[in-house]
């Protein structure tokens, strides 16, 4: 399934997840923040770098960045 918005497919987001999961040492849980951290990494890849659009992906980020750090 691809994101209609985004352009970006389930099975691109599962790949990305799966790296970030595995460099994270393989920790037990559902895995929901690695799928969040992979398509907002994706998301700030496609979308242009003007505009809040960019500025509201930068602060998602850095907040998931921060919860997973304290994992």
């Amino acid at each position: 399934m691809i994101t209609q918005q985004s352009g970006i497919s389930d099975d691109e987001i599962a790949r990305r997840a799966y790296e970030i999961w595995q460099r994270r040492g393989c920790p037990q849980g559902d895995g929901n923040d690695d799928w969040l951290t992979a398509k907002a990494e994706l998301l700030a890849t496609r979308v242009g770098r003007n505009g809040t659009t960019q500025t509201r992906l930068q602060e998602l980020w850095s907040r998931l960045k921060e919860k997973i750090a304290r994992l």
